[in-house]
C-alpha cells in the first residue's frame, strides 16, 4: 500500500470524508426522528392491548387501541344501509369469538385458508356493541345449532364481550416521524455509496502509479511553479494534471491531444462549465466543473487552458467542428 506524504494530495484526498460526515449527520437525524416517533407514540397512548384482555381485565373499556389475531375466516352478520364497503363480522382467534367491523378490503385479506397455522393480526379501537347488533349476532350464531347449544341475549357478553373492534387496519397506527425517518436514512445511504465509490476510484487511480512515479508526482506538487486551484480541486504540475473532480484523475500532460471548455445550458442560461481533456488513446477526462452563473471563474478557466496548452504544442484548443474532425483523423491513424 502506497503512503501519501504530500500535504496537498492528502488534503484533497481527505475531502471525500465530507461524504462520511454528511452520512453520519443524516443517520443522526433519522435516529432523532425515530426518537420523536417513540415519544409521540407514548404521548398519544399508541399502546395496543389484546382485545380479550380489554374485555376481561379492562371492563370492556371503549376507545382503547386493541389488536386481535384472526385464526378463522370472518363470518358476516350485518351491515349499515349507508355503508356499502363495511360489514359486521363474527371473528375467531382460536379460543374466543368477537365482533369486528371490517372493510371489504380487510375482509378479502382475512378470507383465506391456513389462518389456524398462520393467523393474521388486525389493529383497531374498541366500541360498545349496540343492543340491535347483539340480537343479530345471537340470531346468526344460533342458526343451525341444536336448541341445547344455542345462546340467549344474556349470554352475549360472556361469548363476544361488550365491545367490538372498529377502525381496523393490518398495521399499527404509528407516528409520522417513523415515516419521516426514512428520508434522512435514504439520503445517508446515498452519501455512503458516494463515499465508498470515490474511495475505491481514488485508490484505483493511485494504484496505477509505481512508488517512483508517486515520489516524482509528489516532488512536482511541491515545486514552486505548481498551480493549485483549491475551489476547483485541481493541481497543475510540470508534467501532470491532478484533478479531484468527482474522483481522482492523474493525467500525464504529454499524452494530451485536445483541451476545451464545455458549457451546459438550460433555457438559454449557462448552468455549468467544464474543462475536458483527451489523451492520445481517445480517453476523455473532465478535470474541472464549476457553476455557470459566476463570471469570476471565466478567467480562471482560461488560465488553466492556457497553462495546459503551453506545455504541448500539438494540443488542439477549443470545441468546434474543425477540431473534432482533426481529432477523429488523429485517433484513426494512431
Amino acid at each position: 500500500m502506497q503512503i501519501i506524504k504530500n500535504y496537498l494530495l492528502k488534503k484533497e484526498l481527505k475531502k471525500i470524508n465530507n461524504y462520511l460526515y454528511i452520512f453520519l449527520i443524516f443517520i443522526a437525524l433519522g435516529l432523532l426522528f425515530i426518537g420523536f416517533g417513540i415519544y409521540e407514540n407514548k404521548q398519544n397512548g399508541n399502546q395496543y392491548f389484546y382485545l380479550n384482555d380489554i374485555i376481561e381485565n379492562k371492563n370492556n373499556e371503549e376507545n382503547v387501541k386493541a389488536y386481535l389475531k384472526i385464526a378463522k375466516a370472518p363470518y358476516s352478520i350485518a351491515k349499515y344501509e349507508n355503508e356499502e364497503n363495511y360489514t359486521f363480522y363474527i371473528v375467531f382467534d382460536g379460543n374466543y369469538y368477537y365482533i369486528a367491523y371490517l372493510s371489504d378490503e380487510i375482509y378479502e385479506k382475512l378470507n383465506v385458508e391456513g389462518l389456524v397455522d398462520k393467523p393474521i393480526t388486525i389493529y383497531g379501537t374498541t366500541t360498545a356493541v349496540p343492543s340491535s347488533l347483539k340480537d343479530i349476532a345471537i340470531e346468526v350464531y344460533n342458526n343451525g345449532l341444536d336448541e341445547e347449544n344455542q345462546i340467549e341475549i344474556d349470554d352475549f357478553n360472556s361469548y363476544f364481550g361488550e365491545v367490538y373492534l372498529t377502525n381496523i387496519s393490518l398495521k399499527k397506527e404509528t407516528s409520522a416521524f417513523f415515516y419521516l425517518s426514512m428520508i434522512p436514512f435514504a439520503i445517508a445511504c446515498s452519501f455512503l455509496v458516494l463515499y465508498l465509490l470515490k474511495m475505491v476510484k481514488n485508490k484505483e487511480a493511485l494504484a496505477t502509479l509505481t512508488e517512483k512515479e508517486l515520489q516524482k508526482l509528489e516532488k512536482e506538487i511541491n515545486d514552486k511553479n505548481t498551480k493549485y486551484y483549491e475551489t476547483l480541486h485541481l493541481i497543475l504540475t510540470k508534467n501532470y494534471i491532478i484533478s479531484f473532480n468527482k474522483t481522482l484523475k492523474i493525467i500525464n500532460q504529454n499524452s494530451l491531444i485536445w483541451i476545451y471548455e464545455y458549457k451546459t445550458k438550460q433555457y438559454g442560461i449557462t448552468t455549468s462549465k467544464q474543462i475536458f481533456v483527451m489523451d492520445n488513446t481517445g480517453k476523455k477526462y473532465s478535470i474541472v466543473t464549476t457553476d455557470g452563473l459566476s463570471r469570476k471563474t471565466d478567467s480562471t478557466l482560461k488560465e488553466i487552458i492556457t497553462i495546459v496548452s503551453n506545455k504541448n504544442e500539438k494540443i488542439l484548443i477549443g470545441y468546434n467542428k474543425r477540431n473534432e474532425n482533426e481529432i477523429n483523423e488523429i485517433l484513426k491513424n494512431s
